[in-house]
């Protein structure tokens, strides 16, 4: 079906398969801003837009909803280029830290201050209600509205979001903006699944259905004539390099005793 609406102050038409979900439809026009993180079931607002002026999760949308409406998302908070002030407030307010939920939270906290002038605590939590994040609690998004209010009156105002100390020091005891923070609350391409491109391989993993056994051999002449299969790694054509589970930054003294493909 062919659908027609307004996307950011623009007139948008597109085809859309009957049952689209809405995120996938903001996704497949290039709104990387517009993110996943609950599969469609409302839970953390990461796919929130502005639907005809109203905080919605477009994820629990089909795309023939949005015909006929107006859609903003954060990409109409800026040029792109430069932070509006809430986008600012958030950064230097220490609230984004892996910045997956960011673009949302900015496009939420715009809405409520368009909303009310002096929002309250109790406003702030509403406005939040259907909204989660893990990365840095709760408690900094009401100084993050704070500074808002103030650098949407002077741009300029300054944050003073922790005491600095060791003047001595060039970074240790330095309140510094993130610096991809600014990326980050602007919506822009920054993680892996942003970068995937139309035609490009899909993974898929088979694993064995005993726990510690050793596998004695690997026939992949038959997977291979599969449509679509371009490539089969196993232990056998992988390169035999051991990594840490750790996850911490090198060096990493826990043991290095895992590999991508096993034997075992």
């Amino acid at each position: 079906m062919k659908i027609k609406f307004r996307l950011n102050g623009k007139t948008c038409c597109v085809q859309a398969s009957a049952g689209e979900n809405g995120r996938k439809l903001m996704q497949r026009l290039g709104i990387a801003s517009v993110r996943n993180s609950d599969d469609a079931t409302g839970v953390t607002g990461s796919d929130a837009i502005r639907l005809n002026g109203k905080i919605v999760n477009a994820g629990l949308l089909v795309a023939s909803q949005l015909d006929g409406h107006s859609i903003e998302t954060v990409e109409a908070l800026s040029d792109g280029r430069t932070l509006s002030a809430v986008q600012s407030a958030l950064v230097d307010a220490g609230v984004v830290q892996s910045g997956y939920h960011a673009p949302a939270a900015a496009l939420i906290l715009t809405d409520l201050l368009e909303r009310v002038l002096e929002p309250t605590q109790a406003d702030i939590v509403d406005a939040f209600s259907g909204f989660y994040t893990r990365d840095s609690g709760y408690q900094q998004y009401f100084g993050a509205v704070a500074l808002a209010r103030e650098r949407r009156k002077n741009p300029a105002y300054p944050a003073r979001v922790a005491e600095e100390f060791r003047e001595d020091l060039r970074d240790v005891g330095t309140v510094r903006r993130k610096i991809d923070g600014p990326q980050l609350v602007l919506g822009q391409k920054a993680f892996v699944e942003d970068r995937v491109e139309p035609g490009s391989c899909v993974l898929m993993f088979l694993r064995s259905p005993h726990a510690h056994a050793y596998i004695q051999a690997i026939d992949t002449a038959e997977a291979l004539k599969l449509p679509g299969v371009i490539l089969i790694l196993t232990h056998e054509n992988s390169p035999d390099v051991y990594y840490t589970q750790a996850g911490q930054n090198a060096p990493e003294p826990s043991p290095y005793d895992r590999k991508m493909f096993n034997q075992k």
